[in-house]
């Protein structure tokens, strides 16, 4: 990479950066700032977080289906650092809007790992991840950093990456110990915002086996040097739609048997 681009590179991780303590300050970006594969996107992405200097509390992972990442443009899935600072643990929170404009709330199985996935040459299976891993209910808090006026479904996908695959916060409800025989892909959840209806559920071949997911990210992020510790949390992917909220809404998330999740704004 010549030392031009890298600069343009660098200058659109600093921009999103620049934006995170002040999520209402959206920054608006030109097309010559876009990254133009995936390569350049996790460069922004970790240099957005080393400029931040941020403890983490996990990683998240998006796109973790085939059929969503068909329908959304993604060529693979996207990674996003969990940063400690936005990441709540409990079934109950009411929370300040200031940190969560524009954002949208969707539901997640996440896990919180018991060991070290360590670095290794052999690629980690779902089956070695379940039994290193309890399971947390999950509400994620979405949102970008950014605005464009036009951007193609690729192009989207390469800003959504490098904007630390647009997670803003995270919400952890109680740990589950007995979940390994849950049928995660036709799991119901009832997620609410409001008196709004119920969100649409993500089923079947829309939601992904939450454990491969979690072992797709540690294999991907092995690959970028990087490895999570026991205590880290995963948090695997929408499986709900995401519903907008605003100042005054109370936001709840019922995983019938897994648990329930409130929050009020």
């Amino acid at each position: 990479m010549d030392r031009a681009r890298k600069a343009i590179l660098e200058q659109l991780a600093e921009l999103l950066a620049r934006a995170w303590p002040e999520p209402a300050n959206r920054v608006r970006l030109e097309r010559d700032l876009f990254p133009h594969n995936r390569d350049e996107a996790y460069l922004v992405q970790d240099g957005m977080h080393r400029l931040l200097d941020a403890a983490v509390a996990g990683w998240k992972v998006g796109a973790t289906s085939q059929k969503m990442r068909e329908l959304d443009g993604h060529e693979d899935v996207i990674p996003g650092r969990i940063f400690a600072s936005r990441t709540f643990v409990g079934a109950r929170h009411r929370l300040s809007i200031d940190q969560f404009p524009h954002a949208r709330a969707e539901t997640e199985f996440a896990f919180r790992l018991l060991a070290s996935p360590e670095l290794r040459q052999t690629a980690w299976t779902a089956e070695e991840m379940a039994s290193m891993m309890i399971l947390h209910p999950a509400i994620e808090l979405i949102g970008n950093r950014f605005f464009v006026d036009e951007v193609s479904k690729a192009e989207n996908s390469l800003l959504t990456i490098a904007d630390n695959g647009g997670g803003i916060g995270f919400v952890f409800g109680d740990p589950v110990a007995d979940w390994h025989d849950i049928d995660f892909q036709n799991h119901q959840i009832n997620l609410t915002v409001g008196r709004r209806g119920p969100a649409g559920n993500f089923l079947g071949d829309m939601r992904c086996i939450p454990t491969q997911a979690a072992a797709d990210l540690v294999n991907h992020l092995a690959s970028r040097g990087e490895v999570l510790a026991a205590g880290d949390f995963i948090s695997t992917g929408a499986a709900t739609v995401p519903q907008t909220f605003a100042v005054g809404d109370a936001v709840a998330a019922d995983f019938g048997e897994i648990g329930r999740i409130e929050l009020q704004f």
